[in-house]
């Protein structure tokens, strides 16, 4: 009987434990509303903001995100009352939203890049592009509904809550998890980046990270950057011997074009965010396109009062010999004996990183050349090459603003052109913006060519246009082209069809850079240069702004076939008149296989170490590594690491995949010496030795 008394007694004893136990539970998330409400609220914004970035919705490495929160939590456990707590919350959510939201206006205004360290130095151009980018919708319904509801029941409760445990046994306790929480967030950031090696980036073959905001979201992501630009960037020349080895060991191998425009005029020309579906019809490939035409006649025009369908084939006739005459000039280059079309290259980077890759054949990672090494000696480079070997000069000219990119101390400090022209410079009529990006490229040619094409002197010119850079909206210049469009009847101005739209505006921007390309071609013939000038016209980057290209290709996910097309941009190279055959190659190739077709066709040996490329007319193919981006690409696979295979093609095989492990491998050998190139100035003093040595290693 004892017993069961003395048992009786511990039941209710525990009983009265656990009642008491669960009214200080209760009281206690009473007295947390707020801050229970808060963790949920900033979650729910950053996994938002990862969702419409990187399309998952979840972060795969979230610990350093999460210390933020923690911390904000904790911090409000000092703070007097709930209006004192619903203030910093308030003010935290807010911050947070502001964050996310510049990067997914960066984000989207950039074609998917993700913030890095070395991104700051780019703050006051990124201004100016995202100026008309518009706010991504989703993000903000979403946020603003989850933060409107967190004010409005916030407000509501905080008057209504059990005041805060104001106990100093709390204070204690709230410190030494504040302690803790600090300590923590220290170490997720350090072995977070503890691992970046600038001077070795093999790593990057294998990492785990996705490459999105998918693995720390965007505020971690910030913080992380921040921290190891700060700490863990700094990079040195090293041995120099060893750098000297490397740079000097391999040499270009001749090939069947080696030497063909030996002492040629050079002329290189950048058009932004050209595609071939500007002028080609290819259904197949650009369903979207010139493809999507919903009526034509079998005459010279279509007749909108005529209700009768006419066979596909003679639609497709119609609709390919209107685009010869709206693009005449386009087709003139593209269908020339004398050019050579490389039919499968791609480019994945930025204007100014293909610009650059174009003149140097390489580019550092961690950090954009034009602003971190503006003065550096880079004695490799195609204007300084052409200025030290044969003694022709280089002039770079751009329709955009002087200062966008740092152009005007970049192209003649360390890249070596005598001269960098902008618009501010040119008798054309200026984008009243300030901006730049809605300039007319023929207006360029036709008030430079005579300084661009020299008629008493060899010249090496570099011209980057501005026109088709986006964003694709309507603009008052460029209505004689959506004229002619309506016209042929091609790609009229559909209301409510936005995407549409948006390809009638670039198509008719291309059709400007096609009077742009048909001036320089005229005056290259009625001056007798069209003969010895070799010309390479290429475009930097996909139509990314507004998602053109996806749409015109009907690429949406890395799931559908053939995905890399979404990033095949145009390459072609007219040689003179000599005859090419109007030759096709289709191996893969990239914007870093421009700067040594160049030199290969110019007859120049160059050094492999410093090409990440090779000469488009060798047997060797390339592998992209995107500086803007931070993936892999080839045509058949596209890749952040191997360990996280975004893409391949259905014939990829293990042994496909070895070998572009190997190449990979090389390439990021390649990449950890010309950061060390860079950021040590390693040339700086060393010309003459540069300059030596090529001369030695040509080929007579």
């Amino acid at each position: 009987m004892k017993d069961k008394t003395k048992q009786n007694a511990a039941v209710a004893r525990a009983k009265k434990k656990a009642a008491e136990y669960g009214a200080k539970t209760l009281l206690y998330v009473k007295q947390n509303y707020l801050t229970f409400g808060y963790i949920a609220a900033a979650l729910l914004i950053e996994l938002t903001g990862v969702a419409v970035t990187s399309g998952k919705f979840y972060m795969t490495a979230p610990w350093l995100y999460f210390t933020f929160v923690a911390i904000v939590a904790l911090i409000s456990l000092y703070l007097p009352g709930h209006k004192s707590r619903y203030a910093l919350f308030v003010t935290a959510l807010a911050l947070n939203f502001c964050i996310d939201i510049l990067f997914i206006v960066i984000f989207e205004s950039t074609g998917g890049t993700v913030f890095d360290f070395a991104m700051i130095k780019l703050r006051a151009d990124a201004m100016m592009i995202v100026a008309g980018i518009p706010i991504n919708f989703t993000y903000m319904f979403v946020t603003s509904v989850i933060i409107a509801l967190y004010c409005v029941l916030g407000h509501m409760f905080k008057t209504r809550m059990p005041k805060p445990n104001r106990e100093k046994l709390t204070r204690v306790v709230t410190s030494s998890l504040l302690a803790g929480v600090f300590t923590a967030n220290i170490l997720a950031v350090y072995f977070t980046n503890y691992k970046y090696n600038a001077d070795d980036l093999h790593y990057k073959i294998y990492q785990q990270e996705t490459g999105t905001y998918s693995n720390q979201g965007i505020v971690g992501n910030l913080y992380s950057e921040l921290v190891r630009g700060l700490f863990f960037s700094g990079i040195e020349v090293g041995d120099v011997n060893e750098m000297n080895q490397f740079v000097y060991s391999k040499l270009a191998m001749p090939t069947a074009r080696t030497g063909i425009a030996k002492d040629f005029n050079v002329v290189t020309v950048l058009c932004e965010s050209f595609e071939w579906f500007t002028f080609l019809y290819d259904a197949e490939r650009y369903p979207n396109g010139f493809a999507r035409v919903e009526k034509q006649t079998d005459g010279d025009k279509p007749d909108p009062t005529d209700e009768s369908e006419p066979p596909l084939d003679e639609q497709i006739a119609y609709v390919k010999a209107a685009l010869r005459e709206l693009y005449p000039n386009l087709y003139r280059f593209y269908e020339s004996d004398s050019t050579v079309i490389l039919n499968n290259s791609h480019s994945l980077e930025k204007t100014d990183i293909s610009e650059n890759k174009a003149i140097l054949g390489n580019y550092p990672l961690h950090e954009y050349i034009n602003y971190s090494y503006p003065e550096n000696s880079v004695p490799y480079s195609l204007p300084n090459i052409m200025k030290n070997m044969f003694g022709v000069e280089s002039h770079s000219f751009h329709d955009g603003t002087n200062t966008f990119y740092n152009r005007n101390v970049h192209h003649v400090n360390a890249l070596g052109f005598e001269s960098y022209t902008s618009s501010e410079s040119m008798d054309i009529t200026l984008d009243e913006s300030g901006l730049g990006q809605n300039n007319l490229d023929s207006e360029m040619l036709q008030s430079c060519k005579a300084e661009m094409f020299p008629t008493d002197r060899r010249f090496n010119t570099f011209i980057t246009t501005i026109t088709m850079h986006g964003p694709y909206v309507e603009r008052k210049n460029l209505q004689p082209y959506y004229d002619k469009l309506d016209e042929y009847g091609l790609l009229p101005y559909t209301e409510g069809d936005d995407e549409l739209n948006a390809l009638r505006y670039y198509c008719a921007a291309g059709m400007d850079f096609d009077k742009a390309i048909g001036i320089m071609l005229d005056y290259l013939d009625e001056n007798g240069l069209a003969d010895n000038t070799l010309i390479t016209l290429y475009g930097d980057h996909n139509a990314y702004y507004g998602g053109l290209s996806n749409y015109v290709k009907n690429i949406y996910s890395t799931n559908v076939p053939d995905y890399t097309e979404l990033y095949r941009a145009p390459v072609m190279i007219k040689v003179g008149n000599e005859s090419m055959g109007n030759a096709f190659i289709e191996k893969f190739t990239c914007v870093s296989d421009i700067y040594p077709t160049i030199l290969d066709l110019l007859g120049v040996t160059a050094f492999t170490n410093l090409t990440y490329g090779t000469s488009a007319f060798s047997r060797d193919s390339s592998v992209l590594y995107s500086r803007a981006y931070g993936k892999f690409l080839t045509d058949k696979i596209y890749f952040n690491s191997l360990n996280n295979i975004i893409y391949k093609s259905a014939d990829v095989t293990d042994a496909y995949i070895k070998e572009i492990e190997t190449k990979s491998l090389a390439l990021l050998d390649k990449i950890s010496h010309v950061n060390r190139i860079f950021a040590g100035d390693f040339f700086k003093g060393r010309e003459t030795e540069f300059y030596d040595r090529l001369r030695h290693a040509q080929i007579d």
